[in-house]
Formats: C-alpha cells, sequence, structure tokens
C-alpha cells in the first residue's frame, strides 16, 4: 500500500467492487432461537426510539461470518434477533470470506483502512495482523469502556485479554479461539480397570498396561510431533516458564517424550504414521490417547466416551488443569467514528461478547474468549473441552507460532527422531533450537 498511486487505485478499486457485491447479498436469515438471546438482544432496545420517527442508526459490521464460514448460520441469526428487539437499529453486514485464493477478506480490510473507511465494528486478524489496524488510528482503545463496565469485562478470561493488547492498551477483545489438549477414551481405560489420566501417575501406568495388551497408549507421530511436545512442553513449564523459549528448563518434557517411546507408548509406524491415520486409530478405539485440538472435535463427540483435559503436570513441572493451550487469532475491533457518533455499535460488541450469545457459537466449534457454560445438549466431549478452559487460569497460544519456524522445527520433525532413538540428548536439541532463535533476533 504504501509505495505508488496504482495501488491506491488498485485497493480503492476493490473496495468499491466489494460494496457492490454486499448490496446484492441477501438478509440474514430469521432467527431460530430466543429466550436468553432476546433478552441480551434487548439490552440496547433504548434504541428503538430512533424508529419512532422512522430514522434508524445502521452499523456497518465486518467479520468472516458469511458463505461456508462454520459460524454463518448462527451469525445470521443472533443479528436478525438484536435487530428486532432494536428497531431503531440497522445492522450491515458487510461480512467477507476468508477461503479461497483472492483473500477477499483480507484485501477488503485493507482497502477500507487504506479508505479510512473501516467498518463500525469489525472482527479482524489480531497479533502482526491486527497491528495496521491499531496503527491506522481509526479504531478505540477499549480499555475505558471495559473499566466502567466490569459486569460485561468481568465475563473475559484475562488471558485471552492480555494476548490481545498493542502497547499495554485493549485495541481488540478476542472472541473464538482453537485449543489443544489430551483426548482420551474413556472406555479403554474402564475396559483395563484403569483411572481415567488425571495425573501423571495415571498415565504412566496405563502405558504399561496397554502395551501389555498390544494397545498403543497414544495415537501419535514422531515425524510430526508438534501437538505432543507443545502439551508436554506446557506441562512442564506452565505459565512460568512456557515463553522461556528454548530454555534447559523444558528438557524433562522431552525426556518424558523419549521414555514413553521406550515403553512403546506409540503406534509401530509413529515415524511414518499421517495426521488423518492418526485421528482415524484414535477415533476407531484403536489408541487409548491422543494429543490434538479442536478441530477433531466434531468428529468425535457423538461417542460418548471421548474427553479432554489438559495435559497433566510432569514430574516436578507446573502445569496441569491451571494451563490450557489455547489461542484466538482474531478480535473486534471498534472504530473511533462509531464510537465518537453513539454507543450503539459498544451496546452490539456487548450483546455479541455475551456468554449466552458465545454458547451459541461454540456450540458449533471452537473455543470462547469469555466464561460461559457448555452449550445446552453438548456431548460429554464439548461439556469436558469447556471445563478444561474453564479451569485454566493460564492460556497461551502454541509455542510454535511465537518462535521461528526453523528453530521449532530443531526440536520437532527434524530433532524429536533422533531424540527418541537416544541418538541426541534433550540438552543438545534445545541448545541447537536456541541458537537458531537467537540468529533470527539479532
Amino acid at each position: 500500500m504504501k509505495k505508488t498511486k496504482k495501488m491506491l487505485a488498485l485497493l480503492a478499486g476493490t473496495a468499491m467492487l466489494i460494496s457492490s457485491l454486499a448490496g446484492c447479498s441477501q438478509s440474514p436469515s430469521a432467527p431460530q432461537g430466543g429466550g436468553e438471546s432476546t433478552k441480551q438482544a434487548e439490552a440496547g432496545q433504548d434504541s428503538g426510539k430512533k424508529a419512532e420517527s422512522g430514522a434508524k442508526e445502521k452499523i456497518r459490521v465486518f467479520t468472516f461470518f458469511t458463505g461456508s464460514d462454520q459460524w454463518a448460520p448462527v451469525w445470521a441469526e443472533v443479528i436478525e434477533e438484536y435487530m428486532q428487539a432494536n428497531p431503531g437499529i440497522e445492522i450491515v453486514d458487510e461480512s467477507a470470506p476468508t477461503a479461497g485464493a483472492n483473500d477477499v477478506f483480507r484485501t477488503k480490510m485493507q482497502a477500507d483502512i487504506a479508505a479510512r473507511t473501516p467498518a463500525d465494528l469489525c472482527l479482524f486478524y489480531t497479533g502482526a495482523d491486527g497491528k495496521p489496524l491499531v496503527d491506522s488510528g481509526l479504531f478505540v482503545d477499549l480499555g475505558p469502556s471495559m473499566e466502567a463496565d466490569q459486569d460485561w469485562s468481568g465475563n473475559f478470561k484475562q488471558s485471552a485479554l492480555d494476548s490481545q493488547k498493542y502497547d499495554g492498551k485493549q485495541y481488540s477483545l478476542p472472541y473464538l479461539g482453537y485449543y489443544e489438549g489430551l483426548f482420551y477414551n474413556k472406555k479403554l481405560f474402564d475396559q483395563y480397570s484403569l483411572e481415567e489420566p488425571t495425573s501423571y501417575d495415571n498415565i504412566m501406568k496405563a502405558i504399561d498396561v496397554f502395551a501389555e495388551n498390544g494397545i498403543p497408549a497414544f495415537a501419535a507421530s514422531m515425524a510430526k510431533p508438534s501437538y505432543v511436545l507443545e502439551l508436554a512442553i506446557l506441562a512442564q513449564a506452565g505459565a512460568e516458564g512456557h515463553k522461556n523459549y528454548f530454555d534447559d528448563s523444558w528438557a524433562p518434557a522431552l525426556d518424558c517424550i523419549a521414555d514413553w517411546y521406550q515403553k512403546e507408548a506409540f503406534p509401530k509406524d509413529t515415524m511414518t504414521i499421517s495426521e488423518d491415520d492418526i485421528r482415524l486409530m484414535f477415533k476407531e478405539g484403536k489408541a487409548a490417547m491422543m494429543f490434538n485440538g479442536s478441530w477433531c472435535v466434531s468428529a468425535l463427540e457423538d461417542n460418548p466416551d471421548m474427553r479432554l483435559i489438559s495435559m497433566p503436570a510432569l514430574p516436578g513441572g507446573k502445569g496441569g488443569d491451571s494451563c490450557a493451550l489455547a489461542g484466538f487469532g482474531s478480535g473486534w475491533f471498534l472504530s473511533k467514528e462509531s464510537s465518537e457518533r453513539s454507543e450503539e455499535s459498544l451496546k452490539l460488541l456487548k450483546y455479541l461478547t455475551s456468554p449466552e450469545i458465545m454458547q451459541r457459537f461454540i456450540a458449533v466449534g471452537g473455543s470462547s474468549a469469555v466464561e460461559c457454560p457448555a452449550p445446552e445438549g453438548a456431548s460429554e466431549l464439548m461439556k469436558s473441552a469447556v471445563d478444561m478452559l474453564n479451569k485454566a487460569s493460564y492460556t497461551d497460544t502454541a509455542i510454535d507460532s511465537q518462535v521461528s519456524r526453523e528453530a521449532w522445527m530443531a526440536i520437532a520433525d527434524d530433532g524429536t527422531p533422533y531424540l527418541v532413538e537416544g541418538k541426541k540428548s534433550s540438552l543438545d536439541l534445545l541448545a541447537e533450537a536456541r541458537k537458531i532463535q537467537e540468529a533470527v533476533n539479532r
């Protein structure tokens, strides 16, 4: 965007194209819910006074809840409910898809920022991708609004909020995210009279018993061991040491994985097994546990014996159920223009981030940045996932998203096979990774 007039013209053209496409879109479907959601929608109903004079305040909202996105139907319902409860408000849905080669979602945001006409509420990527929104000066720090309404702000998980601060200010609010944890099949544990894997001692006993019966304790790959590593490191380091990248204090986590390998806790083809086969093995009850994430839940929740927990603390470790691996790669931004115009966009934001609405979104998938109960009628697996996240006072994103890929690979794909075969020590691998990361940081 910084180089030429041609680029500005291209972005402006893109914005016009997307605007024209949005004008052709259909209205959101009629709501199928009610109850608590309707009460939340009515929180801003004083805006209905505008409707008495025929005037409506338009709130432009930009998200990725459109097309084939899994949350699109829920999104259509909740915004329609809000407009019905608040006849003085018209929500102009400018959502764009993230899928596809053209990346319309990112392109539209870039065009809107270049034209200095962002939507009133934007659900967009955070981190490095969100920095241009903050630097544009077009969005507000939500910290003062949260301080003024602690009944609302108190619903958010503090670690989720902290993960989206820019120079100490809350320009975005986390919303839906992913999580990782230790899945296990309760039926197999019951079948062999084993206690559930809620402690490291229980896991080690289960490894021995399952090995004696020809059952892999873990469906996992040692050639692509990122999920195993991520959860073992968090179980060892806890909140205190999770960001001490490649510190020697991580060594016990790597050593535990090597020990599991020697005890035949992994499939015989662990050096070649694919991710698809890992998931299938666990789903079919051919392995007792699996290190994986929220993207696996929908394929497993029909089985009432499936559960998900944080990896228990390793011996001497500082992790456990107070820690969870979870990330929020997108968040809500509130435009300065809408904030200066009225409080209506902020009221809508409070509705969208209420526990009742979040409950409806996570019933479809993902994790919530606000504390809320498991969705009504949720599977045992979903209930356990919500419980895992609600127990955690500390959450953090996967380490491989925080460090250089080359450094992470030094202990993961490139290093773990040597580690478990006894050809390299955990301290050797960590030293190699540390050296790579330090070179990147210079």
